[in-house]
C-alpha cells in the first residue's frame, strides 16, 4: 500500500482573524512547516485549497495543490476533493490510503502516522478516538473511502464525523496515542491566536 497525505486548507480562519496557512511558524509559515513534515513520511503530499479566491503561501514544489470541488463545502467536501485528485493524477489507487489533516495542525507526527497506517488493514478509516471524540483530521483513510464520501455529501453532509461514523473503521484509544505522542500535539489544531502563541512557544 502506498501512502499519501492530504492537508484541507480551505477554511476561513475567522476566529484566527487571518489565514492560518500563512502564519508564522517554525522558521517558515504553517502551511509548510505541516507539509514538509508529512513530506518526510507520505507521498505524494496534495494542499486542498478553498477556491481561486485563496492565495496560498508559497509552497515547495514536491507539494501538490488542488481546488475544492465546493468551495465553502465544509471538510467533507475537501477530503473528497483530495482523495479524487489523487486518484484522478495517477497518484494513487483506491487501495493505497493518505493521511488527512488540518493546515492548522502544526505537529504530524511520523510515528503516529506509520501506527495508523499500520491498522488500517481492510478498513476505511483508522483513528484515534479521545475522551470520547473521533479524530477525523489525524487519520489515515482508504482513497476508495471516496465513494462513500460522494453519496454522504450528496445526502447533504458536511462534516468529516458523519463519514467516519458511516465507515469501516479501525480505533485506536488514548493509551495507543499517549505511547506514540505523550503529549497528544498530533490531534492538537490552532482555532484561535492563543492556541497559536501556545504552540509557538511549545511544550510547557
Amino acid at each position: 500500500m502506498r501512502l499519501g497525505s492530504l492537508i484541507l486548507a480551505g477554511g476561513r480562519s475567522r476566529r484566527m482573524g487571518r489565514p492560518k496557512e500563512s502564519l508564522p511558524f517554525g522558521g517558515t509559515i504553517l502551511l509548510a512547516h505541516v507539509a514538509a513534515a508529512l513530506r518526510a513520511c507520505t507521498d505524494p503530499v496534495l494542499v486542498v485549497a478553498r477556491g481561486l479566491d485563496q492565495e496560498l503561501p508559497a509552497l515547495p514544489d514536491e507539494v501538490l495543490v488542488a481546488t475544492d470541488e465546493r468551495p465553502d463545502g465544509g471538510p467533507l467536501w475537501g477530503l473528497l476533493t483530495g482523495l479524487r485528485e489523487v486518484r484522478a493524477r495517477g497518484l494513487l489507487g483506491d487501495r493505497d490510503a493518505v493521511f488527512a489533516t488540518g493546515c492548522d495542525a502544526p505537529f504530524p507526527n511520523a510515528a503516529v502516522v506509520a501506527a495508523l497506517a499500520e491498522a488500517l488493514g481492510d478498513r476505511e478509516v483508522a483513528l484515534f478516538r479521545v475522551a470520547g471524540v473521533l479524530q477525523p483530521l489525524c487519520a489515515v483513510y482508504r482513497v476508495g473511502v471516496a465513494a462513500r464520501a460522494a453519496g454522504l455529501v450528496a445526502a447533504g453532509a458536511r462534516s468529516l464525523q458523519e463519514l467516519v461514523l458511516a465507515a469501516d473503521r479501525r480505533e485506536l484509544g488514548e493509551a495507543e496515542l499517549d505511547r506514540l505522542d505523550p503529549g497528544r500535539r498530533c490531534v492538537a489544531d490552532l482555532d484561535t491566536p492563543a492556541d497559536y502563541e501556545r504552540a509557538r512557544r511549545g511544550p510547557s
